[in-house]
């Protein structure tokens, strides 16, 4: 087999790979996905679970200090039945009205944090609900890239061994300029050379569907065994055999 054989058997095994590579990689992208989007949900969770506490103890605090505020209030009163004069009833009563305005303070303090517990139990439902379901999604992708290892691996790994030994026919220099332009061009390294007009001379490369110079048809068809890329885009060119016999027969 000539050199451009050699590469397009390469070429056509190192598609499979990737193929074959894509679909396992896209299952444990989708996995991956899931899975952050399934993090940051619970992340979500547990702020407002903490947020939750803070207020239900600013709430109980707050009806902590009410309930001894009520205590004050019934120790003054039980000094204003004991007191003789009206000055110290006066400044008892004083204290008493004072009280009752704080009371009034702590026990609305209370209710807001009450009400910001009821909405904020609301969101932690809401998420929850949310939790389990993308934990589903989760499950379900986890699912797909284990049917996804199981479909490709051992033919991931028959073709690889092919590739690797098809590889072994290519000289050192050329495989490096393949390899090199499989990863530029994410896989299509080589590019078929398109006949448009042939009385022309009217040939476009297949990658980047350039026209090609006539010397370029010329030396993929007559020079086998060496790389002829595209100027354009820089992919190594080939022609179908039919198309080389028939611009030799020309």
């Amino acid at each position: 087999m000539s050199l451009q054989e050699d590469l397009y058997e390469l070429f056509l095994l190192d598609t499979q790979v990737r193929g074959l590579r894509s679909r396992l990689d896209a299952a444990m992208r989708r996995q991956k996905a899931q899975q952050t989007k399934l993090d940051k949900i619970e992340n979500q969770l547990g702020e407002l679970r903490n947020q939750l506490k803070h207020q239900q103890s600013a709430a109980m605090t707050a009806e902590k200090e009410s309930n001894e505020i009520d205590e004050k209030i019934k120790q003054s009163r039980e000094q204003m039945n004991a007191v003789t004069s009206n000055k110290e009833y006066s400044a008892l009563l004083v204290e008493v009205n004072t009280l009752k305005i704080d009371k009034g303070k702590a026990e609305t303090v209370a209710l807001d944090h009450l009400n910001a517990t009821e909405e904020t139990q609301k969101n932690i439902d809401v998420i929850e609900q949310q939790v389990d379901s993308q934990k589903n999604l989760v499950e379900a992708a986890s699912k797909d890239v284990e049917e996804a290892r199981v479909a490709v691996g051992d033919q991931l790994d028959k073709v690889e061994a092919e590739r690797a030994e098809s590889a072994k026919k290519i000289p050192t220099a050329s495989l490096a300029i393949f390899d090199r332009l499989a990863y530029e061009h994410d896989g299509e390294a080589l590019a078929e050379i398109e006949e448009q007009n042939r009385k022309r001379n009217e040939y476009t490369c297949g990658g980047c569907y350039m026209q090609l110079p006539i010397e370029r048809i010329s030396s993929t068809a007559s020079k086998p065994n060496a790389i002829t890329t595209c100027p354009t885009c820089g992919r190594i060119l080939f022609m179908k055999t039919e198309n080389i016999e028939a611009l030799s027969g020309k």
